[in-house]
């Protein structure tokens, strides 16, 4: 007896004990941080309805929904089952991501037309028929889900057309509501009675904005500008049958009306200052009144020309100072261009191996510290660090003319030095172009001989001096004229 009490409130005990734990209950944020992978799914499960996921993967996104909804049950108890289905919820949504981005490609024309079908407002103008075309376009997203993509191909053309049908009917309310609503107020009023000329221009109009987008849907600004028009009939349809009212409850005679009319051209025409001659025919009053009108509309047109000319003069002078002031501004950073480049130009060579000068915006390069054996034009590999020197001075001018000139002293005959010096400088203008890579079509190469001395030749520093390879780099091409 007593083995079984005490087995019965172990039972009791244990029981006690299970209900306690039971309702242990985690506030979001605690369960978010003891499970978060349960906070991942959450997050993740709005971002994929935000981007319709729920309806392009609708089977594999309610999996993942309700493995959130166990995931919540079991994590807000603290349990670790919550974090085990929430896992299980995130791979369910990847999965649906997956089975979406296919649908997107197969759909792509039909998810087109729907959107087009959102836009024109057919979910709120045709609420039973979009239901209708949204739940033919989930069972197509149902069927690639399920893998049976040939078979949701073939119903693509059928659910692609309704959207279309719809879009027309969404467009047709949103575009002529108004007109149509016109009409039909109108003629409860009975305007029809009393102005049937202007109402049928109004009927007239409201038909061909109905045409409009029966021949092309996307024409909406045709359709509208024929609804407009229909509206304007019905209002002036309107306003011509209260007028006729007004007459008939306020007993006009046909004189009275003529007289009001007169009235109404007097307040229309009173900023003229001017008495309107109505001892004259009407015709010749609104003649009258149409040539002071144009007269006055003239003289403000010329005024407005005036204006206009003399801004557009101040205008032109304002863009031609900014234009000064812009070339001012790019021919002072060409000038501190240039300048760099001459000094970089300059740092390139030594005193031994050139002299660098600046004329006008060309750079002329003196190079002494050539080494040709006597009566030769061959270049020497001791002149290979010069000559690189010389092709990096003119590659910091791309666009540059090359002119090579080559020079001697007065030793030897005049037609010796000549050739020699015109040799030379063409070994150095080959250099430049095979060696440099310069295009051979922005090089020229002359030779002077002694016909061109820097110093005298009486000294043996001058005649040094003299025999000379000459590199003129060319940025104006005006200058070297």
């Amino acid at each position: 007896m007593n083995k079984r009490w005490n087995s019965f409130l172990v039972l009791i005990l244990s029981l006690m004990l299970s209900a306690c734990a039971s309702n242990i209950s985690l506030t979001e944020a605690d369960m978010h941080q003891q499970y978060p992978a349960v906070g991942e799914l959450k997050a993740q499960l709005a971002d994929a309805e935000s981007q319709e996921v729920n309806i392009f993967s609708p089977k594999t996104f309610n999996q993942a929904s309700k493995s959130y909804s166990e995931a919540i049950k079991w994590a807000s108890s603290d349990n670790p089952k919550g974090e085990t289905f929430a896992q299980d919820g995130l791979k369910q949504l990847a999965a649906a991501n997956a089975n979406a981005i296919q649908a997107r490609d197969i759909l792509e024309e039909v998810i087109e037309a729907r959107s087009k079908t959102i836009s024109a407002g057919a979910e709120l103008s045709q609420p039973s028929q979009f239901k209708e075309a949204e739940e033919d376009f989930i069972e197509l997203t149902t069927l690639i889900e399920s893998g049976k993509t040939e078979k949701a191909k073939d119903g693509r053309t059928k659910v692609f057309r309704t959207y279309q049908n719809l879009e027309l009917m969404a467009l047709k309310v949103d575009t002529v509501e108004h007109a149509k609503i016109a009409l039909a107020n109108a003629k409860e009023n009975d305007v029809d009675d009393l102005s049937p000329k202007t109402l049928k221009l109004a009927e007239e109009e409201y038909q061909l904005a109905l045409d409009v987008l029966d021949a092309d849907r996307n024409d909406l600004e045709k359709a509208a500008i024929h609804a407009n028009r229909s509206l304007w009939y019905s209002q002036r349809a309107n306003q011509i049958s209260d007028t006729l009212r007004h007459f008939e409850s306020s007993d006009y005679s046909e004189e009275d009306k003529v007289l009001w009319y007169q009235e109404q051209v007097s307040r229309v025409v009173s900023p003229l200052n001017k008495d309107v001659a109505y001892n004259l025919p009407n015709k010749q009053v609104v003649k009258d009144l149409n040539a002071d009108i144009q007269s006055i509309i003239n003289a403000n047109l010329t005024l407005l020309g005036e204006l206009e000319a003399s801004s557009a003069g101040q205008q032109k002078l304002e863009r031609e100072k900014e234009e000064v002031l812009m070339l001012s501004m790019l021919e002072q950073r060409e000038i501190e261009a240039s300048a760099s480049k001459f000094a970089f130009v300059q740092s390139l060579f030594t005193q031994n191996e050139a002299e660098v000068y600046r004329q006008t915006n060309d750079v002329l390069i003196r190079a002494h510290g050539f080494y040709f054996p006597s009566g030769k034009s061959e270049i020497e590999s001791s002149n290979f660090a010069l000559l690189n020197k010389i092709t990096e001075a003119v590659n910091t001018f791309p666009n540059a003319k090359i002119l090579v000139s080559g020079h001697t002293d007065n030793i030897g005959s005049d037609q010796l030095n000549l050739s020699l010096s015109e040799a030379r400088a063409e070994k150095v203008a080959l250099f430049l172009n095979q060696v440099g890579n310069i295009p051979m079509e922005q090089i020229e190469y002359q030779g002077f001989g002694k016909q061109k001395p820097v110093l005298s030749n009486e000294t043996t520093e001058g005649r040094a001096a003299n025999r000379r390879v000459e590199i003129l780099i060319i940025n104006d091409p005006r200058s070297k004229s």
